[in-house]
Formats: C-alpha cells, sequence, structure tokens
C-alpha cells in the first residue's frame, strides 16, 4: 500500500511539470574560451545563466521581459590599415610607359587624395620597402617600421604626406619580407577593430628571404585564424601571385575572378610552330603566347588611366575598414558586473522594426559574435554585415541582461 501510494504521487508531480516544460526549446550552455559553447551535461555543469537558442519565447528588448536594462545604442569601431608600398627604383619609371609624372609621384598624389578624403576615425599607417638603401633586401622591422605606425588619419595623416615627398629609395623589391613584416606588425596592434594590410608595387619580388608559397600560406592563415584582410593593387601589373595573395587574403574582387589568372608563354621551336595569331617564335617562345587569360582577383591599375584607378582601388578599400561591421560592447553601470553570457543585439534600419540578432560562431550566418575570447567588442556577421555596409540608416542596440539569444 505505501509503494503504491509513493507510485502515485510520483505520477502526480510529473504530471504537473510537463506543461511547464512543454514546447521549451532552452538549451542549457556556456561559453568556450574560442567563442563557441557546448551542452551542460550529465556531470551537473550549470552555467550561472540558461543561454537560449534563437526561437526562445521572448524579446529582450522588451521591458516586459524583465531581465534586461534599457537598450544601449552602440558605436562602430573603425578598421586598421597598414599600406605596404614599394619604393624601389622601377617606381621611377614613367606611369603611362613612356613620359610624364613617374608611378611614385602619381601614387603618391592619389594616396594623399584617398586620405584627404576619408574619414577622420579611420587609423592608417605607412610602411615603405625595402627599409634599407641601394640593392639591399632589407625589411627590417624595429624602431621606425612601419615608418609612419597606423594612427587615426589626423594624427598619421601629415606623416604620410611627408614621407611620400621624400621620394623612391631606388634598389630592389622585396615583396615577401615586406608583407610578412606587415603582419608581424599588425599583429602588435591593440585594437578590437578589423586589420587589413594593402600591398601596392610595380614588380616582382627579386629578393631571398621568405618563399612565394609560405607568404601565400601565411595570407590564408591570417585570414582564416585571426581575419586579416590582405589587398594586392598591381600598377599595371597583373600577375597569378598577386591575385592568388587577393584570394588567400580574403578581398577578391569577385565571385568569377581566378587566382591563376596569367598564362605562361607557350614554347615552341622548329618543329613545333606557333599556333596561328601567337607567333612569331622568338627565343624559344611564341611572342604574344602569354599574358591575361581570365581575370585576376587583385586591383590592376592600367597604365592608361594610372591615377584615376588607384585613387578609386584605394577609396574602395578605405571605405570598407571606415564603415566596419565591429562595434563596441557597453558593460553597463557597473562593468564588475558584465555577464558574456547576457548580451543581446538589436539591429534597425530606416522605416523597418528591430531585429533581434542571435548570436553565433558561424560568421556566413545573420548573426553577431565577439571578436575576442575578452568580449572587448562585437561583430556583425553574413549578409546583414553587408547590408549596414550599403549605406542608409541604420542603428546597433546592446541590451544587458537576458540570457543570450544564441543560432
Amino acid at each position: 500500500m505505501l509503494l503504491d501510494m509513493r507510485v502515485l504521487a510520483l505520477a502526480l508531480l510529473l504530471a504537473l511539470l510537463v506543461p511547464l516544460t512543454a514546447g521549451c526549446e532552452c538549451t542549457t550552455t556556456r561559453p568556450t574560451p574560442d567563442g563557441g559553447r557546448f551542452d551542460a551535461g550529465v556531470d551537473g555543469a550549470v552555467p550561472p545563466r540558461d543561454v537560449m537558442r534563437s526561437d526562445a519565447p521572448f524579446d529582450p528588448f522588451d521591458p516586459d521581459s524583465a531581465c534586461g536594462a534599457a537598450a544601449i545604442p552602440t558605436t562602430r569601431i573603425p578598421g586598421s590599415l597598414l599600406l605596404v608600398f614599394d619604393r624601389s627604383s622601377s617606381m621611377d619609371e614613367p606611369a603611362n610607359g613612356t613620359s610624364g609624372p613617374s608611378r611614385w609621384d602619381v601614387s603618391e598624389d592619389a594616396i594623399n587624395g584617398v586620405l584627404a578624403s576619408a574619414g577622420d576615425g579611420l587609423n592608417v599607417g605607412l610602411m615603405v620597402f625595402p627599409t634599407g638603401v641601394g640593392d639591399a633586401c632589407d625589411v627590417t622591422i624595429g624602431p621606425g617600421v612601419p615608418h609612419v605606425p597606423i594612427a587615426p588619419l589626423p594624427v598619421s595623416r601629415p606623416a604620410i604626406a611627408g614621407l611620400l615627398a621624400a621620394g623612391t629609395n631606388g634598389g630592389v623589391t622585396p615583396i615577401f619580407d615586406a608583407l610578412r613584416g606587415g603582419y608581424q606588425y599588425l599583429d602588435s596592434l591593440d585594437t578590437e577593430g578589423p586589420r587589413g594590410l594593402i600591398l601596392v608595387t610595380d614588380g616582382e619580388n627579386n629578393c631571398d628571404g621568405a618563399t612565394e608559397a609560405s607568404v601565400l600560406a601565411e595570407a590564408r592563415e591570417r585570414e582564416e585564424v585571426f581575419g586579416y584582410l590582405t589587398y594586392a593593387i598591381g600598377l599595371d601589373n597583373s600577375s597569378t601571385f598577386l591575385s592568388t595573395l587577393a584570394v588567400n587574403g580574403g578581398t577578391r574582387r569577385n565571385d568569377t575572378c581566378l587566382a591563376d589568372c596569367v598564362a605562361p608563354p607557350l614554347r615552341c621551336s622548329m618543329t613545333s610552330p606557333c599556333p596561328t595569331g601567337m607567333g612569331p617564335c622568338l627565343f624559344g617562345f611564341c611572342a604574344s603566347s602569354g599574358g591575361m587569360t581570365a581575370e585576376c582577383c587583385h586591383y590592376n591599375v592600367a597604365a592608361s588611366d594610372f591615377s584615376t584607378q588607384l585613387q578609386a582601388a584605394l577609396d574602395e578599400i578605405a571605405s570598407a575598414f571606415l564603415d566596419s561591421c565591429v562595434f563596441e560592447l557597453p558593460r553597463g553601470a557597473d562593468p564588475s558586473m558584465f555577464d558574456p553570457s547576457a548580451v543581446n543585439v538589436g539591429v534597425t534600419f530606416e522605416g523597418e522594426s528591430r531585429t533581434v540578432v542571435g548570436r553565433s560562431t558561424d560568421p556566413s550566418t545573420d548573426s553577431w559574435n565577439f571578436t575576442s575570447t575578452d568580449n572587448e567588442a562585437i561583430v556583425i556577421q553574413g549578409a546583414l554585415c553587408d547590408r549596414l555596409l550599403g549605406g542608409g540608416e541604420a542603428t546597433v542596440e546592446i541590451v544587458l541582461g537576458c540570457p543570450t539569444i544564441v543560432f
């Protein structure tokens, strides 16, 4: 009889609990050091707050939710750009290939023009290479390199103009070592905003040191692991290296461009003549067989319109970094009470209702995530970021206190 009463009591308790949990899509999770999450298992590892999935039945911005404080508008964190600029002897040659201003002079005007019109919030620095003199292949990272440290434009703009006015340094073109030096400098920055490097060159690497394969691999790693973007601008210079650098650096111009975009010259001989239209055979190669076979993924500034195209390329890059998708993360009236598992984000476009955006570790989804494990800033991800960068009025807000909605 006593056993029957205990069974009946247990059944009644289960009947009372079912209506409270039916339909709930909640899950108990906690952040991992890499920004991901893992479910609390049967070992009882329960975090201080529950973290709800994106279909959680509450709106963190609704005052009736009774868990959050007021929504806090946030501001963008502009990016930091390092311009890695070729000052080898070939930059003294005429920009149009025959006469007139040199490539350096036209580039100087274009860079100064872009920096004059860019917003003061953009952070820019300049490193010229080689850092040595004459034929030395030096790219020494140390005091004074980069020659103009990355800083807000009101600080760096006059310093960049002054360095460019000094002219070229002559010598060789250590592109590979210059890129590696630029990455090392970006590593040293203390910023939550996006970081990028712009290589501007009119030639090919002609120094020993880092290899092409290692540099291309490093560009891919810096983009995939740290989010650095590497842009490549060829001054009347299309090459598979520059195109692959843009692809690996996450800055391909469009979805149809190819990394391997320049065909090698076709070999020929007395017994293997050139195809019609590719001759004559000179020194074992068909005279017109090399060159472009597909659209390259880097910016190629043509000699016929050098200044306009270079300025347009730099303008496009600077605008993307000034209007970034990285935003400050306010920590409330008492920062010591900040809880990273109780952050929610809303985006409101002009004329539309607020969209509550969930957190995700998948950058391709319309979501947000912390930019680093110290939770100093957030980044808006997916097509939502593209829309923010597309112009128009938009407000990004953060509310603290409610369990984070997770995608």
